[in-house]
């Protein structure tokens, strides 16, 4: 986790070798993740491998420890950023965590495991667990028209089929929506209805509407994500926040994790930085699901792990969900060129290793 932004190339360039180079782009980018403070709206990876056995020994892990201390604050320095906190999982648990510089660089404050950062578009795959959950339930139809479930808003009229705008097609963003990403609400600023939101009140991003054919191709859509969250709440008939925060957060142990922005977080929150080393605000979503996840290295490392088979033999997805559904998830999705699941961009590594990320 970063108090500021570091792009995923130029990570890659300062490593030597192309495995190792892959692996601490993995570590620093996938395994936990970086994040921007500044329009919080494009993907920051993160997440797991789901290969048959670790990418590295337990050896391997101590030795790579020692080379990310002395790598990562010269990373740092090189891009501006004032402040990581970073976590390797081996085995299907955290097994070495370290914070490094700044949360306020201002004061001083330093980076800690219990620094809180907002986590961005990370909180996708977050929120994808919570319409699984309700899939394995039999509440939700993977295949159904969202319309089914929408009673508070409707997509609004277009030349295209809406009954092909399915869950499954929200949750690997092949349903055609527009609305890329949301760039956050000033902290003095009232949030929206989530009606409104989906409507255009998104601080200029714009609405929520048909803009292809569904399930002809990928097409990144955060406005998908919120049509997701809208259609948690129809079901549950409860706000988004505490559904996740009930039926997803607590029973993986991410206690100090939270969807909606509160006061207590404040102290604990790392400062975002844009370019330049300019201070900015924390930002406030309104589409929590698309953007909206507040966490710590400790917490985001818990979900990752979750997603792998436990140090004994834990079975993934620990109870909140199957692992059959799990792997559903980590599995490619039509239109996708392969590149896609649900909730989770899944890559290669060159050992055959599938990596899934966000």
């Amino acid at each position: 986790m970063c108090s500021s932004g570091a792009t995923k190339r130029g990570l890659m360039r300062s490593n030597r070798g192309r495995d190792l180079r892959l692996i601490v782009a993995g570590l620093l980018l996938a395994i936990v993740m970086s994040m921007s403070g500044s329009n919080c709206c494009g993907s920051a990876p993160a997440l797991a491998s789901t290969g048959a056995g670790p990418l590295l020994s337990l050896a391997t892990v101590r030795e790579f420890a020692g080379q990310l201390d002395a790598m990562v604050p010269g990373l740092l320095h090189r891009f501006g950023i004032p402040g990581a906190a970073v976590g390797l999982i081996h085995s299907g648990e955290l097994a070495w965590t370290r914070s490094y510089g700044w949360a306020d660089n201002e004061n001083d404050v330093p980076v800690t495991p219990d620094t809180v950062f907002q986590v961005a578009s990370i909180s996708k795959p977050v929120a994808a667990w919570g319409v699984m959950r309700l899939v394995e339930q039999g509440r939700i139809d993977l295949d159904a028209p969202v319309e089914r479930y929408l009673r508070r808003w409707h997509l609004p009229p277009s030349d295209f089929n809406h009954a092909a705008v399915t869950i499954s097609r929200l949750l690997s963003h092949t349903a055609g929506l527009s609305l890329h990403g949301y760039p956050g609400f000033e902290p003095d600023r009232s949030l929206p209805t989530l009606e409104e939101s989906l409507a255009g009140a998104t601080a200029g991003a714009g609405d929520v509407r048909v803009v292809s054919p569904p399930g002809s191709e990928y097409m990144y859509s955060g406005g998908g994500y919120t049509l997701l969250q809208l259609i948690i709440e129809e079901v549950t008939g409860e706000p988004f926040a505490s559904y996740m925060q009930r039926e997803i957060l607590a029973p993986l142990g991410m206690d100090d994790s939270s969807f909606e922005w509160n006061p207590a977080l404040q102290p604990i929150a790392a400062i975002p930085y844009g370019v330049g080393g300019r201070p900015l605000p924390n930002y406030r979503y309104l589409a929590r699901a698309a953007s909206g996840l507040n966490t710590t290295v400790i917490s985001l490392a818990r979900f990752v792990a979750a997603g792998m088979t436990g140090p004994d033999g834990e079975p993934p997805g620990r109870g909140v969900l199957a692992p059959a559904t799990l792997e559903e998830m980590f599995s490619p999705a039509a239109a996708t060129d392969g590149r896609q699941g649900l909730g989770y961009r899944i890559e290669g590594l060159p050992s055959g290793t599938r990596m899934v990320l966000h």
